[in-house]
Parts: structure tokens; sequence; C-alpha cells
């Protein structure tokens, strides 16, 4: 990505550029420190001083507090009971309805209702300006509103709320119901049987995935292509209007950056602040985001077990091979297993809502070992909450509105074999997702950004457990596209969401809200 004045071109010299800065990123987090370079010091400020006066530089737009609001009721015992978690001490949650078109382009028409869940805490100042999350439709964003108020340190809400406004058909926005047991079921382990035959298993599935969308068409007719992440932006645009605002601050992590970037294309002008976190590409082909997600999911697995091994749990230094029988048990069809994909999903999952602290890994090493012995007990627990989080009727929706280009049922075999030699951990599961889709439509692909009314700031998990660091690298041609200066900032921790768990990546987020732009570097990194 493009450092401040830089000569910019596009091409294949420039991607070849970013390349090479990745790379640079990826070896400066393994040393640590909040910054690249030499003078360490100043490149994140602490604090969150918005209300200052910018000198010498630019200003970037002005941020407005809600000048009306939305009808807030407390939520935390809900939300709670919902998601199975315990909400911290100290922090509040305020929850909310708001009405939208269910066809953006028909403002008169059908609506329907889109959850909004606001985290605040005791400290978090009154008329601060809010940050507007969306986790897309990786997991509901309200579940990743949690992950923020984890632990001692809120960070982020201590300065600012944060509302979390979920994807529609996800989480707090009216579930969708138009799948049976057995498709989901079906779903759920990706046809997996009594053997590890891909393409009888792509069959299965396809057959399961045609049903399912003949149903879901029938039950959202004619409203079934109005679940994408276009959509999901104009919901956006409907809350900026509902608070009275010219503009919003928008934190998106994951396919949220789909949802976020459809919004800055729709209306740049009503972007005051744009966060990417672990993004995903924009408009990329089915095959090409899949085989991204494979490789980064392999180098998020690979350093999971590298890092436990570290902290002593039972796997010890052949976590990988352990992962290895584990899937290659559940598609074998012992009795109480596992398929590969609810192995990787469990366990994924965990990493990205879980603790991943030393303890938190020693943990999730126990639970994995265990079901290598034969007790599935633990992990099939972590399977449940994983296919709950991630594998909603709405998420299928929404992920088959903008699947485009997606291989043939035939195709898959062939990727998941090309995908295995570098990728033996994930290359079946991310080739076999492509198949959920099978039979359903496609939502038409929205505009990408011309130009960006500010420059993003781009935080970048190189652990991502949910689409992999690898995600990423397809926006860069989106950005230069854009000629846009953004910040880009290296995390070397494991999770999903770099704000939630970087108190660096907080620090230089409080600093982006404020009236300047972010001086130089324009490639950074914080420590794990």
């Amino acid at each position: 990505m493009h450092s401040p004045g830089r000569p910019r071109t596009a091409g294949a010299s420039a991607v070849s550029r970013f390349a090479a800065v990745l790379t640079a990123l990826i070896l400066a987090a393994s040393v640590g420190g909040c910054a690249v370079g030499p003078d360490t010091g100043p490149d994140i400020v602490r604090g969150d001083d918005e209300g200052g006066q910018a000198t010498g530089a630019p200003e970037q737009p002005a941020l407005q507090a809600p000048k009306k609001d939305l009808n807030w009721r407390q939520c935390a015992g809900s939300i709670a009971q919902r998601y199975g978690v315990t909400v911290p001490d100290g922090v509040k949650l305020d929850c909310a309805r708001l009405d939208v078109p269910v066809d953006p382009a028909q403002q008169s028409g059908t609506t329907i209702k889109v959850g909004v869940v606001r985290a605040r805490t005791d400290a978090t100042p009154a008329g601060a300006v809010p940050l507007v999350l969306t986790s897309g439709e990786d997991m509901p964003s309200s579940r990743t509103l949690l992950s923020f108020a984890t632990g001692a340190d809120h960070g982020i809400l201590d300065r600012r709320p944060v509302i979390a406004v979920d994807h529609r058909g996800i989480g707090t926005s009216g579930l969708i119901d138009c799948m049976t047991t057995t498709q989901r079921s079906v779903y759920d382990d990706n046809g997996a049987g009594d053997g590890r035959d891909v393409a009888a298993r792509a069959e299965k599935l396809s057959e399961a995935a045609r049903a399912a969308a003949d149903q879901c068409n029938d039950t959202l007719t004619p409203d079934q292509l109005d679940y994408s992440a276009a959509a999901a932006g104009e919901d956006l645009e409907q809350l900026r209007q509902r608070w009275d605002v010219d503009r919003l601050a928008i934190l998106s992590v994951g396919t949220g950056s789909s949802v976020a970037l459809a919004f800055a294309a729709a209306h740049p002008d009503h972007v005051g602040r744009l966060i990417l976190d672990s993004p995903v590409g924009y408009n990329v082909s089915a095959k090409a985001a899949a085989q991204s997600r494979a490789r980064g999911l392999q180098a998020t697995l690979t350093a999971f077990t590298q890092r436990c091994a570290g902290a002593g749990c039972s796997l010890g230094a052949g976590g990988a091979a352990v992962l290895g029988r584990l899937m290659s048990s559940g598609a074998g069809g012992q009795e109480g297993a596992l398929s590969d994909t609810q192995v990787l999903d469990a366990l994924t999952t965990a990493l990205a809502v879980g603790d991943t602290s030393p303890d938190g890994l020693r943990e999730l090493s126990t639970a994995l070992t265990a079901a290598d012995r034969g007790d599935t007990g633990a992990l099939r627990k972590l399977a449940d909450r994983a296919r709950s989080l991630r594998l909603a009727d709405g998420q299928i929706v929404a992920r088959c509105n903008d699947m485009r280009g997606r291989p043939g049922t035939d195709e898959i075999p062939a990727l998941a074999r090309d995908w295995n030699a570098q990728n033996p951990l994930t290359a079946g599961t991310t080739a076999l997702d492509l198949v959920r889709c099978d039979g359903w439509g496609v939502a038409d692909s929205p505009a990408a950004p011309e130009r960006f009314a500010v420059d993003p700031l781009v935080l970048v998990g190189q652990n991502d457990p949910i689409n992999g660091a690898a995600a990423a690298d397809d926006l860069t041609p989106l950005m230069l596209a854009a000629d846009t200066a953004q910040t880009t900032v290296s995390w070397d921790g494991l999770g999903y969401s770099v704000a939630a768990n970087s108190t660096c990546a907080g620090d230089l987020i409080g600093e982006y809200l404020g009236p300047a732009p972010l001086g130089a570097p324009s490639e950074r990194a914080c420590p794990a």
C-alpha cells in the first residue's frame, strides 16, 4: 500500500511494492513495538484529542455526536443470554431497532428491522462521537462488539460509545428461518460422510444447497437478493439519517469491510472516518477469495500451534499432527468424531472470540488433545458455538448474495487438491465452502469507491482466524485505483479484530478520530 508522497502508478510494479512492504511489516511485527523504524516514540500518539486544534496540517472532516437518537433500552442480560457470555462489570449495553427499507431502491416499500447495540462504560464521556461497528456476515456485529468489552482495560469504550449494527437477517436483526434441520446439518459438516472423497461431499452438499436455495427464495421472495453487503451498507445510511449527522465514523471488521466500502462508494461525502480492520477483498471472485482464505487460515493455525507449544500446551511440539489426525478421523466417520470442517470452525471461532492468553491457549489445547484421545465433548461444544455464531440461515443468504464467480461443483475436487499442497489443514473446507451457494442467486456487484473523503486506516491481523491475513492483500487494487494515502498497521497477535485486541491499535484509532490526518509513517506495526 502507498506511503504518502510516493509516486502512485497502478499495475504490477505497484502491487509488487505493496507485497514488499507487507513482508517488511511481518518482519517488523515479530520484533515488536508500536511503530516501524528506528524512532518508535512519536508514531503512536496516546490519547484521544478530538477536540484539539490541528496545527500545520490539513484537517479531516468534522465528526458530530447524534443530534437525534434511537430509542435505547438496557439489554446486557438479553445479549449475555443470546451469546452465552458474561458482560464485564462496568460495561453498559443498550439495544434499539431501526426500521429500514428491505429494498434500498424503494424507500417507501416494505421495511425490515435492523438490530443496533450500543456499548459504553462509566467512563465514556457524554456526547462523545460514536464509532459505528460492522462485522458483516462473519458473525453478528453485536457479538464482535463484546470483544471490545472484555478485560480490565476497556480502551476504546472508555473514550467513546461503539454502536454495532447487525447485518440484516443476522444476530439482533431478526433471524431468517428458511432451511430445514437436515440441510443445516449438511452445511455444518460440508457433506462429510464415511469417507474423505471431496467429489462425493461436493455432490451431497450441492444437493442440499440447491434445495435450501429454493426454500429460502420462496420464503424471502421478492427480496431474496436484498441481503448483500451493499444493502447492509444502505442500513448504515439509514442510521446516519436517523442521527441527523453529516458523516459516520465507521469501524469495519472482516467482511464488514465490504459493507463499509459499499457505503463509501454510494455515499462518499458521508464518511467521516473509515477503519478497515482485518479486511477482505471487495468484489473479488469467489475462487480467489477462498484461496486467500485457505492460505491465511493455514498461517493462523501454524501460529497457534507454535505459540501454544511456547505456552506449555498439551499439544506440545506436535500440534499440527494432532489437528491433522482430528480432521482425518472426522472425515473417516469414527463414532463421535467431528468432520474436518467442524474441527476447523471450532478452532478458528475459539481463537476469534475466546481467550488467547497463554491460559486460554492451554485450555483450548486441552479440548483438542482430549478429542485426539476420543473424548470429543469439549471440542463439540466449541463446534456448536461456531455453528451458532457463523452458520445461521441469514449468514448463508448474505454470503450467497455476494458470492460472485463461483466455480462449478465439478471443479471443487481439483481446487482442494491444488490448495492442499501448501494448506493441508484448510484446503478441503475452504474449497467445499464454495458449494454452499450452489443454486443461489447473486446480487449485482456494487460500485467500488472511486475516491475517499478521508484516508482510510487499515489494520491487518497477521493471524486472523476468520478470513486469514491474505484476504487483506485482495484490497490492493482498489486502494491503488482510488489513489488513497491510507495508513496500514500490522498486528502479529492471535484474534479477530486488531482494534479489539491491541491497545496500540486502539491508541492509534484515538488519534485517527481527531481532526488532524495521521502523519508518517504510513506503514506501522503493533506488538502481539
